[in-house]
Protein backbone atom coordinates (compact mmCIF):
# COMPACT_ATOMS: atom_id res chain seq x y z
CA UNK A 1 0.00 0.00 0.00
CA UNK A 2 2.34 2.03 0.71
CA UNK A 3 5.16 1.17 -0.72
CA UNK A 4 8.77 1.26 0.23
CA UNK A 5 9.32 0.45 -3.59
CA UNK A 6 7.90 3.33 -5.01
CA UNK A 7 9.69 5.57 -2.27
CA UNK A 8 12.80 4.00 -3.32
CA UNK A 9 11.91 4.30 -7.26
CA UNK A 10 11.50 8.35 -6.05
CA UNK A 11 15.02 8.34 -4.47
CA UNK A 12 16.85 6.37 -6.76
CA UNK A 13 15.33 8.97 -9.62
CA UNK A 14 16.61 11.90 -7.50
CA UNK A 15 19.98 10.58 -6.94
CA UNK A 16 20.91 9.42 -10.79
CA UNK A 17 22.76 11.95 -12.71
CA UNK A 18 21.83 11.68 -16.20
CA UNK A 19 24.43 12.43 -19.06
CA UNK A 20 23.40 14.42 -22.43
CA UNK A 21 22.60 11.12 -24.10
CA UNK A 22 20.54 10.54 -21.57
CA UNK A 23 22.71 7.70 -19.83
CA UNK A 24 23.15 7.46 -16.05
CA UNK A 25 26.24 8.76 -15.31
CA UNK A 26 26.81 8.64 -11.60
CA UNK A 27 25.20 9.43 -8.13
CA UNK A 28 24.09 13.34 -7.46
CA UNK A 29 24.91 12.44 -3.68
CA UNK A 30 28.18 10.89 -2.14
CA UNK A 31 27.62 7.57 -0.42
CA UNK A 32 27.84 8.77 2.66
CA UNK A 33 25.11 11.10 2.17
CA UNK A 34 23.00 8.28 -0.02
CA UNK A 35 23.29 5.29 3.09
CA UNK A 36 22.42 8.22 5.59
CA UNK A 37 18.85 9.29 3.56
CA UNK A 38 18.38 5.02 3.04
CA UNK A 39 18.88 4.53 6.80
CA UNK A 40 16.50 7.56 7.34
CA UNK A 41 14.02 6.51 4.68
CA UNK A 42 13.94 2.69 6.68
CA UNK A 43 13.53 4.29 9.90
CA UNK A 44 10.86 7.04 9.17
CA UNK A 45 9.09 4.01 7.27
CA UNK A 46 9.08 0.95 9.86
CA UNK A 47 7.59 3.80 12.56
CA UNK A 48 5.47 4.82 9.89
CA UNK A 49 4.38 1.59 9.49
CA UNK A 50 4.03 0.57 12.98
CA UNK A 51 2.45 3.69 13.74
CA UNK A 52 -0.50 2.79 11.24
CA UNK A 53 -0.78 -0.73 12.43
CA UNK A 54 -0.34 -0.05 16.20
CA UNK A 55 -3.81 2.15 15.88
CA UNK A 56 -5.66 -0.04 13.98
CA UNK A 57 -5.17 -2.81 16.21
CA UNK A 58 -6.30 -0.65 18.77
CA UNK A 59 -9.72 0.27 16.71
CA UNK A 60 -10.63 -3.18 15.88
CA UNK A 61 -10.38 -4.43 18.96
CA UNK A 62 -12.66 -1.84 20.71
CA UNK A 63 -14.77 -2.69 17.67
CA UNK A 64 -14.43 -6.27 18.53
CA UNK A 65 -15.44 -6.18 22.43
CA UNK A 66 -18.76 -3.86 20.85
CA UNK A 67 -19.49 -7.12 18.74
CA UNK A 68 -21.37 -10.22 19.80
CA UNK A 69 -19.00 -12.92 20.43
CA UNK A 70 -20.82 -15.36 18.15
CA UNK A 71 -20.40 -13.22 14.88
CA UNK A 72 -17.88 -14.04 12.21
CA UNK A 73 -16.75 -10.79 12.12
CA UNK A 74 -14.89 -11.31 15.41
CA UNK A 75 -12.75 -13.93 14.43
CA UNK A 76 -12.23 -11.63 10.42
CA UNK A 77 -11.21 -8.81 13.19
CA UNK A 78 -8.80 -11.48 15.55
CA UNK A 79 -7.13 -12.93 12.22
CA UNK A 80 -6.50 -9.16 11.29
CA UNK A 81 -5.35 -7.93 13.96
CA UNK A 82 -2.94 -11.24 14.31
CA UNK A 83 -1.69 -10.12 10.85
CA UNK A 84 -0.69 -6.50 11.84
CA UNK A 85 0.79 -7.70 15.18
CA UNK A 86 3.29 -10.27 13.14
CA UNK A 87 3.80 -7.51 11.06
CA UNK A 88 5.15 -5.21 13.88
CA UNK A 89 6.97 -7.75 14.88
CA UNK A 90 9.27 -8.11 11.40
CA UNK A 91 12.12 -5.66 11.59
CA UNK A 92 12.77 -6.19 7.38
CA UNK A 93 10.51 -2.61 6.28
CA UNK A 94 10.50 -4.47 3.14
CA UNK A 95 8.81 -7.46 4.60
CA UNK A 96 6.35 -5.71 6.79
CA UNK A 97 5.15 -4.06 3.98
CA UNK A 98 4.28 -6.58 1.63
CA UNK A 99 2.51 -8.43 4.68
CA UNK A 100 0.69 -5.27 5.50
CA UNK A 101 -0.36 -5.56 1.56
CA UNK A 102 -1.20 -8.88 1.53
CA UNK A 103 -2.86 -8.59 4.72
CA UNK A 104 -5.00 -6.01 3.29
CA UNK A 105 -6.08 -7.64 0.06
CA UNK A 106 -7.02 -10.96 1.84
CA UNK A 107 -8.76 -9.00 4.02
CA UNK A 108 -11.06 -7.51 1.09
CA UNK A 109 -12.76 -10.55 0.73
CA UNK A 110 -14.24 -9.60 3.99
CA UNK A 111 -13.91 -6.32 4.62
CA UNK A 112 -14.08 -5.02 8.08
CA UNK A 113 -15.77 -1.12 7.99
CA UNK A 114 -18.39 -3.01 5.33
CA UNK A 115 -21.39 -4.27 7.05
CA UNK A 116 -22.50 -7.86 5.98
CA UNK A 117 -25.94 -9.25 7.78
CA UNK A 118 -24.39 -12.89 7.44
CA UNK A 119 -21.12 -11.92 9.02
CA UNK A 120 -22.10 -9.61 11.83
CA UNK A 121 -25.94 -10.89 12.74
CA UNK A 122 -26.35 -6.90 12.39
CA UNK A 123 -28.65 -4.39 10.54
CA UNK A 124 -26.30 -2.32 8.72
CA UNK A 125 -27.39 0.75 11.24
CA UNK A 126 -26.30 -1.01 14.19
CA UNK A 127 -23.23 -2.01 12.95
CA UNK A 128 -22.87 1.65 11.66
CA UNK A 129 -23.32 2.66 15.20
CA UNK A 130 -20.89 0.32 16.85
CA UNK A 131 -17.54 2.11 14.06
CA UNK A 132 -18.79 5.33 15.01
CA UNK A 133 -19.38 4.62 19.28
CA UNK A 134 -15.81 3.67 18.64
CA UNK A 135 -14.26 6.43 17.25
CA UNK A 136 -14.34 5.78 13.32
CA UNK A 137 -14.12 9.22 12.38
CA UNK A 138 -10.95 9.88 14.89
CA UNK A 139 -9.52 6.36 13.47
CA UNK A 140 -9.77 7.73 9.89
CA UNK A 141 -8.63 11.87 10.90
CA UNK A 142 -5.49 10.23 12.24
CA UNK A 143 -4.68 7.58 9.79
CA UNK A 144 -4.51 10.83 7.08
CA UNK A 145 -2.94 12.71 9.62
CA UNK A 146 -0.44 9.97 9.23
CA UNK A 147 0.19 9.74 6.07
CA UNK A 148 -0.01 13.55 5.75
CA UNK A 149 3.20 13.47 8.19
CA UNK A 150 4.88 10.59 6.61
CA UNK A 151 4.75 12.06 3.39
CA UNK A 152 6.18 15.41 5.00
CA UNK A 153 9.51 13.64 6.43
CA UNK A 154 9.89 11.89 3.38
CA UNK A 155 10.07 15.29 1.53
CA UNK A 156 11.88 17.29 4.18
CA UNK A 157 14.58 14.04 4.35
CA UNK A 158 15.33 14.23 0.28
CA UNK A 159 15.22 17.91 0.19
CA UNK A 160 17.90 17.72 3.53
CA UNK A 161 20.11 15.13 0.59
CA UNK A 162 19.91 17.14 -1.61
CA UNK A 163 20.77 20.74 0.12
CA UNK A 164 23.43 18.73 1.56
CA UNK A 165 24.89 17.26 -1.66
CA UNK A 166 24.77 20.90 -3.21
CA UNK A 167 26.71 22.38 -0.70
CA UNK A 168 29.53 19.70 -0.68
CA UNK A 169 29.32 19.94 -4.88
CA UNK A 170 29.90 23.61 -4.16
CA UNK A 171 32.80 23.28 -1.82
CA UNK A 172 34.33 20.42 -4.11
CA UNK A 173 34.18 23.56 -6.79
CA UNK A 174 35.64 25.98 -4.13
CA UNK A 175 38.38 23.27 -3.59
CA UNK A 176 39.34 23.12 -6.84
CA UNK A 177 39.34 26.53 -8.18
CA UNK A 178 41.65 27.25 -5.19
CA UNK A 179 44.00 24.99 -6.38
CA UNK A 180 44.59 26.66 -9.28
Amino acid sequence: MFSIKIIILFVVFCLIKPNGAGVIKRSLFSDDIQKEFEQHIQLETETFLNNIFKSQINYFNKVKLSLPDNCKRVSDIETYVHKLETAIEEKNVEKKDNIYLETFQSMGRTPLLLNKEYDTGMSDEEYQKILEDNDLNDFMKNFLVEVAVYFWKMAKASGKAVETSIDDYLENIKKRNNLY
